[in-house]
């Protein structure tokens, strides 16, 4: 690419995956991750035990917060779906 088009310089993209538990060390912490999460697929839950709470994870669903300082992960859902993490790196 001759130009990147976000002000985030990471991203990930998750398929049919789910995350366990776990805080983001490359992410920098004085910034926010961005999740976007798309498919057919219900009953999806994100959840961030350090701060005791759990969202509902629904298609179209976008959750922001600080990677690095928030332990989070997804649970495992039976339908396909898809989710764009953007963040930032101090180096790339």
């Amino acid at each position: 690419l001759q130009y990147w088009a976000s002000v985030f310089n990471s991203l990930s993209v998750i398929c049919n995956w789910q995350t366990p538990n776990h805080r983001d060390h490359l992410s920098i912490p004085e910034c926010f991750d961005i999740l976007t999460a798309v498919g057919n697929y219900s009953n999806a839950r994100m959840s961030m035990p350090s701060l005791q709470l759990e969202f509902r994870y629904d298609p179209g669903c976008m959750i922001a917060f600080s990677g690095r300082l928030v332990r989070h992960g997804v649970h495992a859902v039976e339908e396909d779906w898809i989710a764009w993490a953007w963040y930032m790196r101090d180096s790339v």
